[in-house]
């Protein structure tokens, strides 16, 4: 969901429609309704995040409106404007924000303390957008987490209204019948941006204003031609009901049919946004879904639409970050529930005190904002100094916590992107006679990395070759961007390296086929795949394992000694959360154990099936990455006082030593004998590293 919600002044345009506008509220309603749906899992709108663009089209109207109506009267002044935008941003922001930190500090670990101590700083000075897109997806598990995600769009629409009045006012005064060709223009460079960075570079495009300006320019332009159209055959009235029902087409079928994978924004964006402006265009009160925007039901909930934004993500954060599990769907009913309170409470005594001038002046409003963010900024740099407080926490859990690392390489050597670093400049560890490979997805990084370490004394050396995310994708295209290409040339260098004897094969395939874990545990998750969506989930998982032979099958081919690793256990909750959890909820000891073997068995039935019969047509080695971590009955989370995990499914680069030596014998043998007979699946093999 957008902050957009945020910038709205009111719903009043005045720029040649000074009249209220209630359906404009009702459609503030539509578009928070859909976000916290879409972020608690309740209901058919998996693409409910869209409303971040109706909400950016809504803004783009409104403030549009206020500047034109104030630069037609000779009224513009930029104090006035940043004047509006502190009564309406900073007052319910803040409060927020202040009631977050006592619960953070409550319950978040070390790491996440320092994280989110870091996002309030990020928060403050608008600059949110860039921190969530330099720390992490919006669309990921893990993502849920954080409490002040949802500001990034706040971020946008700040940066943006910095440089938007500055254009508008230079325009109006200096070429005023040029200014709708000029944000034209800037609108679709936008657009083209938006279009171009659509696979190159998803999550830049996610969070960057640049690319998200062409959807508060096309509000823009409503604003400022809305009369305008609004005349000829396109003033009757059963246009506007067939225009404003457009709209509203577009909008729920981006809502109802765009999910997570869907590439956004880019293309699919044009929908929903395009639908907002029809509305904004075209419906009045007098049309259909005018009536029902404007009764009293939506344009309440639009009236606190602001609030509800800014409470729901902190409550759902701190929710999932509690549970022992992915909470159910009651606990989100009732967390939605409590968003609508604390939303009418803030909006009545918090946000509106704020709006009045009689009982705040422009010189006190600009006081308290300035003070309040240099009290954020200096609580989030204590917080970021302090390395989240560990303190808080008994030493053993602190010293557990510091073992849960990754590969000292994975920023480095690890790759992802259209600008993928090339197979042929791929790291090579530690010798110059490097004989293994490993190929695959970010399941690879740390194991590449320990494997290393196991052959360093024996001089020989191992040959990174991971992409974030990346499918098997060798004979059909993959949905992540630059996987299947870099797949291409990865294999074809193993090909043409006759000195790289051995390939190891790491992929999360039960992630690519079934989904994320965190999102159902201790369900087993059955999500359809995000690739060749077109095809239907069977048809896709089937051309997924013709693809995975086929590389099995080049590999051997090539006369490689090919060695597929069974999928990573994972865990039910990040590792850290394991760890503190004695001290944050007066656990009795700190939980060793991820989950049992039983639960793997599940999650990865039809996966073990696969890779049997795939070891018995083609000959492949099977390396039962279970026997690292797992005994007969529970997989661990801790052994021997160190974490195998630094998340909650990529392996530590302790977890990745014991199955570097599942893979690795010490006379260079092939195949260790924990993997040499390898049998049906749930078989544990012998010679376990433990």
């Amino acid at each position: 969901m957008s902050g957009a919600g945020a910038s709205l002044l009111g719903s009043a345009a005045r720029a040649g429609d000074s009249a209220y506008r209630p359906e404009v509220d009702g459609l503030r309603c539509v578009a928070v309704v859909a976000v916290i749906l879409y972020h608690a899992g309740i209901g058919p709108f998996p693409g409910g995040y869209v409303g971040v663009d109706i909400f950016f089209v809504i803004s783009g109207y409104l403030i549009t409106s206020i500047l034109a109506a104030d630069l037609a009267t000779g009224q513009f002044s930029f104090r006035k404007f940043y004047e509006r935008r502190a009564r309406r941003i900073f007052p319910a922001l803040f409060f927020v924000m202040a009631c977050c930190v006592p619960f953070a500090w409550a319950w978040l670990t070390p790491g996440q303390l320092r994280e989110f101590f870091q996002s309030v700083v990020a928060v403050t000075l608008f600059l949110s957008n860039l921190y969530f897109w330099l720390k992490s997806g919006y669309f990921g598990a893990n993502a849920e987490t954080l409490p002040l995600l949802h500001t990034w769009s706040l971020s946008v629409e700040e940066q943006f209204y910095v440089v938007f009045p500055i254009v508008l006012m230079l325009l109006w005064r200096f070429w005023r019948n040029g200014r709708s060709a000029v944000l034209g223009l800037l609108g679709i460079a936008s657009l083209a941006a938006c279009l171009w960075y659509e696979l190159r570079d998803p999550s830049f495009n996610f969070f960057f204003a640049p690319t998200r300006a062409w959807e508060l320019l096309a509000g823009s332009m409503v604003a400022l031609h809305r009369n305008r159209w609004n005349t000829g055959a396109l003033a009757r009235p059963a246009a506007h009901e067939w225009l404003s029902a457009l709209g509203i087409g577009l909008v729920l079928m981006a809502v109802c049919g765009y999910d997570k994978d869907t590439p956004f924004p880019g293309r699919f964006a044009i929908a929903p946004v395009l639908g907002t402006a029809l509305i904004l265009c075209f419906c009045t009160p007098r049309t259909l879904l005018g009536k029902v925007l404007a009764s009293r039901g939506f344009v309440g909930i639009g009236l606190v639409s602001y609030s509800a934004y800014l409470w729901h993500q902190p409550l759902f954060a701190f929710a999932r970050t509690v549970s022992a599990s992915h909470p159910p769907q009651a606990v989100f009913v009732a967390l939605i529930a409590l968003t609508g309170v604390l939303s009418c409470l803030s909006w009545r005594f918090v946000e509106m005190p704020f709006r009045q001038p009689g009982r705040f002046s422009r010189p006190r409003i600009f006081t308290l904002s300035l003070a309040a963010s240099l009290c954020f900024v200096g609580v989030g740099v204590a917080g970021h100094l302090r390395h989240g407080a560990p303190g808080r926490f008994d030493q053993a859990s602190n010293q557990l916590a510091a073992s849960a690392v990754g590969s000292p390489k994975r920023t480095g050597c690890h790759t992802e992107g259209l600008a993928y670093l090339k197979p042929g400049l791929a790291c090579r560890y530690f010798a110059e006679h490097v004989t293994w490979a490993v190929l695959g997805d970010s399941h690879g990084v740390e194991l590449a990395w320990a494997l290393a370490e196991e052959l360093k004394p024996n001089g020989r050396g191992v040959l990174h070759l991971t992409d974030s995310g990346c499918q098997p994708a060798l004979t059909f295209e993959s949905n992540v961007p630059g996987c299947s290409r870099w797949l291409q040339e990865s294999l074809a260098l193993l090909e043409a390296s006759p000195e790289l004897h051995d390939v190891v094969l790491v992929f999360r395939h039960s992630f690519h086929l079934y989904g994320d874990q965190l999102r159902s545990y201790p369900a087993v998750p059955d999500t359809a795949p995000a690739f060749l969506r077109e095809q239907g989930p069977q048809a896709a998982r089937a051309a997924y394992w013709n693809s995975f032979a086929e590389v099995v099958r080049r590999l051997k081919a090539a006369g490689k000694n090919v060695h597929v690793v069974e999928p990573i256990p994972e865990l039910g909750a990040s590792i850290d959360r394991l760890i503190y959890k004695r001290d944050l909820f007066g656990a009795a000891t700190v939980q060793t154990d991820g989950g049992s073997v039983a639960w793997y068995e599940r999650r990865n039935r039809e996966v073990l099936l696969q890779l049997a019969s795939l070891r018995l047509a083609n000959g492949v080695n099977r390396v039962g990455s279970r026997d690292a971590v797992c005994d007969a009955t529970t997989c661990r989370a801790v052994i021997d006082g160190e974490a195998m995990y630094f998340d909650d499914n990529h392996l530590s680069v302790a977890g990745a030593r014991r199955l570097a030596r599942l893979i690795h014998s010490p006379d260079l043998n092939p195949l260790a004998p924990a993997i040499k007979a390898a049998g049906e699946p749930g078989t544990l093999s012998k010679g376990n590293p433990k």
